[in-house]
This record gives C-alpha cells, structure tokens and sequence, in this order.
C-alpha cells in the first residue's frame, strides 16, 4: 500500500484498504466477467448463481491485497452498507462472492 497523495491531504490506513479493495475488485470482476460473459446475463437483479461465478471471493481479495480474510471481510461489509458491492447470500459451506456496483459498464 502506497500513499500517492500529492495534495498532503492526510489519508487513513483504512481509506487506503478500502481504495485497494476497491481496485483489486475492479480487475478481479472484469477478469472473471470476460471469462463467463458468454454464459451469463447481467441483466436485471444478478443471481446468487451468476455472482458466484464472476465475483471474487473474501478471500481471493485478502490474498491479493495482502491482508487477513477478517480485515477483506470487514472493508467489503463496509463498502456493501454505503452501496457500492454487491455479495452473495450466506450458505453455509459456500464462501462470499462480491461484485462492485457498476462493473458491468
């Protein structure tokens, strides 16, 4: 995690977490929408089917961002309560599925 702040304005430890996930989520679900975007409608409300086949996992983010699954957990609720992700519905035995609002554009 880099601070490329050039206007000295402070930034949080977690401001700068949560700009990462939010990057990371960027590519991860592009990535894996270009994989399936040809089995998949992205139309309407997203089926826990679908989310859970283009959106990375709590733990995929964590391994990428470098932090505990905890910490990814804890950011991802964050940004899902202000509106900007998407999760999947809890399963039990299946991990959480996250898309960002917007993605598909």
């Amino acid at each position: 995690m880099i601070n490329n702040n050039k206007t000295g304005e402070k930034v949080t430890k977690g401001a700068m977490i949560t700009e990462e996930i939010l990057d990371t989520l960027i590519e991860q679900c592009a990535a894996r929408y270009a994989m399936v975007k040809e089995k998949v409608s992205l139309s309407g409300d997203i089926s826990d089917e679908t989310l859970r086949l283009i959106g990375p996992t709590t733990n995929d983010i964590a391994e990428i961002c470098v932090i505990n699954v905890y910490q990814a957990r804890y950011y991802l609720l964050k940004l899902m309560e202000e509106g900007r992700v998407l999760k999947t519905g809890v399963k039990k035995g299946y991990p959480l599925h996250w898309w960002l609002i917007g993605a598909e554009k």
